[in-house]
């Protein structure tokens, strides 16, 4: 359910929002007690963000529109459902596959359908790093590195993290301890807290040549410290 709320009392700390709605009841049924805020500024999706939505859209349009093996039918089919493009009739047409993509994002976030042309820019934001984390997540090869593309490099960077990609190229990562271990067994050593970048092998032999900080200042990337669900994930001691 979505509403319109008013500002009330803004102060230096906070502030108090009043939304209509008569269903109180409902809400009472329900035991519910937060709410997510959504402040729209103003400002509409920029032309850089639509550029990139429209990259992603087509990049995404081509890897799901291309002959399938016949021994990974299973994995892609499961890929499809999960990206609710399974069912879709024509998935070379990439207004189509965007519009269900858009679709997909807008039942997740719990919001109206929105229309590329004057959407606001956060949800801009939101729908684009959507799109990254679908590439990332499904290994979908783009034109250009997710760097250029996502809106929010932390995010992208901890969805390389979890699934093992590299943030440069994309492909299958090592996690380059960005806070040196040494000769130290990473599987012993506490990891919780220590900034790691995913990288490919090419990419952690170029970081090892060139030092960490040429690297990041050549491809624009940053790390990321590792919290308890990445280790986890990587099944590293915390």
């Amino acid at each position: 359910m979505n509403g319109t709320g008013y500002l009330q009392d803004v102060t230096e700390n906070g502030f108090s929002v009043f939304v209509p709605f008569s269903d109180t009841d409902w809400i009472q049924k329900h035991m519910i007690n937060e709410f997510e805020v959504r402040i729209d500024d103003g400002r509409t999706i920029s032309s850089d963000q639509r550029r990139k939505t429209f990259a992603l859209i087509h990049d995404i349009t081509e890897f799901v529109s291309a002959p399938m093996p016949a021994a990974r039918k299973r994995e892609n089919v499961e890929m499809l459902r999960q990206m609710q493009l399974l069912y879709l009739i024509d998935r070379t047409d990439s207004e189509a596959v965007r519009r269900r993509l858009t679709y997909h994002f807008c039942e997740l976030s719990q919001i109206d359908l929105f229309s590329l042309s004057d959407v606001d820019m956060t949800t801009a934001r939101e729908f684009i790093d959507y799109l990254v984390e679908l590439c990332v997540v499904h290994g979908i090869p783009c034109e250009d590195t997710l760097l250029n593309r996502c809106e929010d490099i932390g995010r992208y960077l901890y969805s390389c993290v979890a699934n093992r990609r590299c943030c440069i190229c994309g492909t299958r990562a090592d996690i380059h301890h960005v806070d040196h271990v040494g000769l130290r067994d990473r599987h012993k050593i506490h990891n919780l807290g220590l900034r790691v970048q995913p990288l490919c092998r090419e990419h952690h032999n170029e970081v090892g040549t060139i030092g960490q900080k040429s690297f990041d200042d050549k491809y624009h990337t940053e790390s990321i410290a590792l919290d308890e669900h990445l280790c986890d994930i990587l099944k590293w001691r915390k």
